[in-house]
């Protein structure tokens, strides 16, 4: 490393670290900004530090001991990722539990049958014969709970399958535990969806370890929003497989993969923004089957898609076509009500991304741009961490998905924090450990003082 690279990486740490403290202490001031615009906040609140701060440490015990383990050469990274997925799940735990007077997990079952706080388990509670409700599911819609409105049948029926096997408190706890375990998956995932786009092993690995302690993967459990993140790996791992390999059975994985999250949350499906880019950048770099491979994948993708829910169509009558222009009339009347007054919401939309980030990825992929703008030549990951930028970039400037952005754009994470990945494997041990801590302390203090579930 030269003495101008170690200057950089030394003011790069300094830079990322100070924000990290900078926020630390305007959230313990419950500094009003960081609560959001005029027209949508996140609500104040103050939870004893003596309750969450032992207990997230606990939790904390095994993501950190995995760093050590790692670095000692006592574990290899594929079982640490175990270990880093069991810490977001514990901390998601804790982060839910101890919003009720003692430490209990009946707040996941509060949360996930509160008819505003997550809809769905309300909904499907009501929903009757699912054959019958897939049939009417765009004229029922309207007579849904808030989340459910602008959602395809996926999460409704997704509860509806566990009431159909427990009691409804019981139903409620394991539906709510299961999606924990879904999130805290999409760790290992963003490893691997990281190794697919071109990084290291240690630019996955940190991706990974950043990924799982970020504030939108604990702290909005019992959500679904956290379980995106894994549907998006999937999407776009299989993708790029049916890009490299010609294989239409990756094609046809793409193709499940796609299906299942547009019957999931439709919102998922701005994704395709970073597929088109992984399609042209294969055929302008001169990839293996060019233009052909690009075109007989997507055909693949897109027979598949048909033939699924064409077949659903069949067995039950639901009209996904319809139900997406529902679900669209829904959420146009609903905004109207709520005041997000584009291009406002730019601006606002990122800040608050960035606060489901722990702040500090935004820094993060700076350093990332500006030491890799000067370097040569131009990694196949580079392009992927440029177009994932642009892909949460877009988002923001079209004005796809505005509003509580530290939560329904969860599903970018893998994709943003590749960069982030590339960035922190350049930096020592000790440094990208620091970070580590900084951003659990963040996280700590965002749950200690931000409401995000009403709960």
């Amino acid at each position: 490393m030269t003495r101008l690279e170690a200057r950089d990486l030394a003011w790069g740490w300094a830079s990322v670290l100070a924000v990290g403290m900078a926020a630390g202490v305007a959230l313990s001031l419950h500094w009003d900004p960081l609560a959001g615009p005029e027209y949508w906040t996140w609500p104040w609140r103050r939870i004893e530090t003596g309750r969450i701060v032992p207990a997230m440490a606990l939790a904390a015990v095994p993501f950190f001991g995995a760093q050590w383990a790692v670095a000692t050469g006592r574990l290899a990274r594929g079982r640490a990722l175990l270990l880093l997925a069991l810490s977001t799940f514990a901390m998601q735990l804790v982060a839910i539990a101890i919003q009720g007077p003692g430490f209990e997990l009946s707040r996941i079952v509060f949360a996930v049958s509160h008819p505003v706080i997550t809809s769905y388990f309300t909904d499907a509670s009501a929903l009757g014969s699912v054959v019958e409700a897939l049939a009417e599911y765009p004229e029922r819609m309207a007579g849904f709970h808030l989340h459910s409105i602008n959602k395809p049948p996926g999460p409704v029926l997704y509860y509806a399958g566990w009431l159909s096997l427990l009691s409804p408190k019981t139903a409620a706890l394991v539906g709510g535990l299961a999606t924990g375990l879904f999130a805290a998956g999409s760790v290992p995932a963003t490893y691997g969806l990281a190794r697919r786009l071109g990084a290291g092993r240690e630019a996955s690995f940190s991706a990974a370890s950043y990924m799982a302690l970020c504030p939108s993967l604990i702290l909005f459990f019992p959500g679904f929003d956290p379980a995106w993140p894994l549907v998006t790996c999937a999407v776009v791992a299989s993708w790029s497989l049916a890009l490299d390999r010609g294989a239409p059975g990756w094609a046809i994985l793409a193709g499940v993969a796609v299906a299942l999250a547009a019957f999931l949350s439709f919102g998922l499906l701005v994704v395709g923004f970073f597929l088109a880019g992984q399609g042209v950048l294969h055929v302008v770099r001169g990839s293996d089957g060019g233009l052909g491979r690009l075109v007989s994948s997507a055909l693949w993708l897109l027979a598949t898609v048909g033939a699924l829910y064409g077949a659903l169509y069949v067995a039950t009558g639901y009209d996904p076509i319809a139900t997406f222009g529902a679900a669209l009339e829904n959420q146009v009347r609903h905004s109207a009500t709520l005041g997000r007054p584009w291009p406002t919401t730019v601006v606002f939309d990122l800040t608050d991304f960035a606060l489901g980030t722990g702040w500090m990825s935004f820094l993060l992929v700076f350093f990332w741009f500006r030491r890799r703008w000067r370097q040569q030549p131009i990694l196949y990951s580079d392009w992927m961490a440029w177009l994932a930028v642009a892909q949460v970039g877009l988002v923001a400037i079209a004005g796809l998905i505005p509003v509580e952005t530290a939560r329904v754009w969860a599903f970018l994470l893998p994709l943003f924090l590749l960069p982030v990945g590339l960035e922190l494997s350049q930096w020592p041990l000790a440094a990208r450990v620091s970070v580590y801590v900084a951003l659990w302390v963040l996280t700590v203090l965002i749950g200690q003082n931000l409401v995000f579930l009403g709960a």
